[in-house]
């Protein structure tokens, strides 16, 4: 592979062995271990159990068994009342697949192992590299196709930086004839408002041949709708915002979004569908008869994303619920019953006591309030764009 991506591709052979050996050595990687061994498997079994059969790993099939057809599986059993996909023949790579953005590892992570089984083969994906928060994570990430999204830098290299991402990531579909992953926008959608970022597509034909349309149509993208029942970090978000509503300058630290991943991974996220819908390229055709204009494009092509994504979550009593809650309605009170609103409200008291404010301070009856009505919105914006949508 080129070497003008090797601070961001993901590994090959010749890294193999030797990042393997790294991430089984760092012992924050182990203590990670060892904490899912006694809070997640209730001491079942020790971190030796888990981490020695990864010493006899000797080649990328291998710890692909280990990592998805083990691991994630075993992951999805404990954490998920399932894990599906939809639009199984909407599938067909190379692709770009596009999709909102609710867990930080496993989106990626359950996309390819629903890819793998379907079609036996592996997708590429892209990671922030204000993840690699310890050094294990950037070379796990890595030792299982993802790539480097490098965040930060001055003007000058984030130019530079997403002309390579670009180059990269046309290489992996274009070339290789791989499936790759990305989601639609930086970082997550705190609200579950899901919109598709016009800059993501204005940097992804930053390389290639052609118009705007006729870049983007030789990636193949292919939206994918991702529906958590439950999503774990709802409280994180919630509290981010309300740190962000007190505290002018504030941001999370290296730590803040290291307790996310793990939240997110190992926190209980009830029915997980994947919904894979066509891939966009024939509106795109239209949308280049409707405007020559590449900003107007932009927000055309963004805008079919969202319509795809939105049209195909999959609605659970939760987001009904909650829906009603926010808007003050009774719309779908003929789907939920009394009992799940009570199990719904318990779910949200309790993640609301999962959030801790600086210093010591305690959330106030008006603060908590608050951060409800943010709660709610987070479950009821996926049936609102839902609604939307048609």
């Amino acid at each position: 592979m080129n070497n003008e991506f090797d601070n961001i591709r993901a590994y090959g052979e010749q890294e193999f062995s030797a990042a393997l050996s790294r991430v089984l050595d760092n012992q924050e990687f182990r203590n990670l271990v060892q904490g899912v061994c006694h809070y997640q498997l209730h001491d079942t079994c020790t971190a030796d159990d888990l981490i020695n059969p990864m010493r006899a790993v000797k080649t990328q099939q291998e710890l692909d068994y280990l990592t998805i057809t083990k691991g994630l599986n075993a992951l999805a059993a404990m954490t998920c009342d399932g894990v599906s996909m939809r639009g199984a023949d909407n599938l067909r790579l190379p692709a770009l697949f596009l999709s909102n953005h609710r867990d930080i590892i496993l989106d990626a992570a359950f996309l390819s192992m629903l890819v793998r089984e379907a079609t036996g083969k592996r997708i590429y994906f892209g990671a922030g590299t204000n993840l690699y928060v310890q050094s294990w994570v950037e070379d796990m990430l890595r030792l299982n196709n993802g790539f480097a999204v490098i965040r930060g830098g001055s003007v000058h290299e984030m130019i530079r930086n997403s002309q390579q991402l670009s180059a990269y990531i046309r290489m992996l579909v274009c070339e290789v004839q791989s499936g790759v992953w990305l989601a639609q926008r930086e970082g997550r959608a705190k609200n579950s408002d899901d919109r598709t970022q016009p800059a993501l597509l204005k940097m992804l034909t930053l390389s290639g041949d052609g118009s705007f349309i006729q870049r983007l149509r030789q990636l193949n993208i292919t939206p994918v709708a991702i529906s958590y029942e439950y999503d774990p970090c709802d409280y994180l978000k919630a509290q981010e915002m309300i740190l962000k509503r007190d505290i002018a300058d504030w941001k999370k630290t290296p730590q803040d979004d290291f307790h996310s991943m793990r939240t997110g991974m190992l926190g209980r996220k009830g029915k997980t569908v994947f919904t894979v819908t066509p891939s966009i390229n024939a509106e795109l055709d239209d949308i280049e008869q409707l405007t020559a204009n590449k900003n107007e494009q932009a927000a055309l092509v963004a805008q079919t994303i969202d319509r795809h994504i939105h049209a195909n979550y999959c609605i659970y009593n939760v987001n009904r619920i909650a829906y009603d809650l926010y808007l003050g309605k009774h719309d779908f009170s003929d789907q939920y019953t009394a009992d799940e609103v009570s199990a719904f409200e318990a779910y949200i008291s309790a993640q609301l006591g999962k959030i801790q404010l600086p210093d010591g301070k305690s959330v106030t009856k008006d603060d908590a309030a608050w951060l409800r009505t943010h709660i709610l919105e987070m479950y009821a914006n996926p049936l609102i764009n839902h609604l939307n949508s048609h």
